[in-house]
């Protein structure tokens, strides 16, 4: 382990122990103050022609989505309104800030079924209007999973199944969002319950979007609250990344595992192993997004073209492609997924470990990821 990797795990094992924010009720956000935070040059055009705010929130959606038409200027409720109040339609929570947006389901996943947003982002950071979806194209598919004891059943949360728990989802989850405070842009708290006979989990999920950053914090605990040992604990979260979708029709990514990176200017390189990050580039966008963590807790991470949501699988390499490190690309319509061994929980015990949903733009994927992996871990807290 390098000493870079040595730095990342002290600060991993540090934001593990940061305490959770006061809940409190949601803040209500009238049109005018939402983008005088997160779009002010959308909301001086608006207001310098003496748009009636209140009146464009309640418009019903109009028929131009040309960002050029005139029409476009005075913003139609598809292209802004309706993705934040859809959100809050199915009781999720919005989070946003200058580069990332996505709505949090009542499930306790990314993204709002098949509504109008799933995850955005915007490397200029001048706002997520009208920018790729990660998540939303064809079936949107990020999910998170619990197995314990013999690994059987899988229990799996999946915005596949749409923004409610509903389908095939089999974890009660409730979302909270939780108080922003000047250092943080906005968090939501999901707590999920898994009972099987006399064995259960909570589960206790903290999703956190810092101002300027370009990442999503997970931070993760289970705790034991049955009154049996709980063994073979294993979490997984994956993603289908869709990013080449919008604009070119492209469901394919090169995904890798994995990552080296040089900096030049005799600075050593540094290199990430696969067991730490896995990730998806569009190769005409030249977005990517990647789950990353170098948290004590034993995890692997893989590329799935079965699209598994078994932590098991994750954990061996059972992802139905041969799992081959950076800078191997595996160019497909996969999943890229991350899996965490938490092992045995004595009743009252509880484990912690965190990872983050990066995302970021360059036109040589294979070496700027580090560059938005550094900034955030070590500048950011």
């Amino acid at each position: 382990m390098n000493t870079l990797e040595k730095l990342f795990l002290a600060v991993s094992a540090v934001l593990s122990l940061t305490s959770e924010a006061a809940v409190v009720q949601p803040e209500v956000v009238t049109l005018d103050s939402y983008l005088k935070d997160f779009h002010p040059s959308i909301y001086a055009n608006l207001a310098g022609r003496n748009v009636d705010f209140s009146k464009l929130e309640s418009a019903y959606p109009s028929t131009i989505h040309n960002e050029t038409a005139t029409p476009a200027i005075v913003l139609t409720r598809e292209l802004l309104i309706s993705p934040r109040k859809e959100c809050y339609k199915t009781n999720g929570y919005f989070l946003e800030n200058n580069f990332v947006a996505t709505c949090v389901s009542q499930d306790g996943t990314l993204g709002n079924g098949s509504g109008l947003l799933g995850i955005t982002h915007n490397p200029a950071g001048t706002g997520t209007l009208n920018t790729p979806d990660y998540l939303r194209p064809g079936s949107p598919f990020e999910y998170f999973s619990v197995s314990f004891n013999n690994g059987s059943p899988v229990y799996t949360n999946n915005n596949s199944n749409g923004p409610l728990i509903s389908g095939a989802d089999n974890i009660p989850t409730t979302i909270t969002p939780l108080y922003r405070s000047a250092g943080q842009e906005g968090a939501v708290l999901a707590t999920s319950t898994i009972t099987q006979g006399s064995n259960k989990l909570k589960i206790t999920q903290k999703y956190s979007l810092d101002p300027n950053a370009s990442e999503i914090v997970m931070r993760t605990e289970i705790e034991n609250t049955g009154k049996n040992t709980v063994k073979n604990i294993q979490f997984a979260r994956g993603l289908d990344p869709d990013q080449d979708y919008d604009g070119y029709g492209e469901f394919r990514t090169a995904n890798h595992i994995g990552h080296t990176f040089n900096y030049g200017f005799g600075i050593p390189n540094v290199v990430v192993d696969p067991d730490h990050i896995a990730w998806a580039g569009g190769k005409n966008t030249k977005l990517f997004t990647a789950l990353y963590s170098v948290d004590p807790v034993t995890h692997k991470t893989c590329i799935s073209d079965t699209w598994t949501t078994v932590p098991n699988n994750i954990l061996n390499a059972i992802c139905g492609v041969a799992q081959v490190p950076s800078p191997g690309v595996i160019y497909s319509d996969a999943t890229i997924n991350i899996a965490f061994k938490v092992g045995a929980l004595n009743p009252g015990q509880s484990k912690v470990f965190s990872y983050r949903y990066l995302f970021g733009k360059t036109a040589k994927p294979r070496i700027a990821l580090p560059a938005i992996v550094l900034e955030p871990v070590l500048l950011s807290k």
